[in-house]
């Protein structure tokens, strides 16, 4: 049951378009693939690699679900942050480097799971 309700927090940020968040119970793995299906969310034309308007259009999309708005100056810092090879795109490796170093920061004892006294 407890899988399930992880399961379910997870795919709810998905879907919203939310960062992923670091959840007690969530295991290295699952927030690998939970970054994997992010990544398929921003790849909208299906070519491995998520592009400047792409990830515009990804976060003003999860911008609005907040109740906020999106600015092209941080679509550009966070485009700047996550293309680390330099091609001016989002590939899955990189978006999961990201994700998967929030987790890695969560988790402080480094067992691949976050613990309930390491959740935010």
């Amino acid at each position: 049951m407890k899988n399930v309700k992880i399961a379910v927090t997870v795919a709810a940020l998905l879907v919203s378009g939310q960062a992923l968040a670091q959840k007690a119970g969530q295991t290295r793995a699952e927030a690998q693939a939970a970054s994997a299906k992010k990544f398929k969310s921003l790849d909208t034309n299906g070519d491995g690699k998520g592009s400047p308007a792409e990830l515009l259009a990804f976060m003003t999309k999860s911008a609005e679900k907040r109740g906020e708005t999106m600015d092209q100056a941080k679509v550009d810092r966070r485009l700047k942050r996550l293309d680390t090879d330099g091609d001016g795109y989002v590939s899955p490796a990189e978006l999961a480097a990201e994700d998967l170093a929030k987790f890695d920061k969560a988790d402080a004892n480094h067992n691949g799971v976050i613990d309930a006294d390491e959740a935010p």
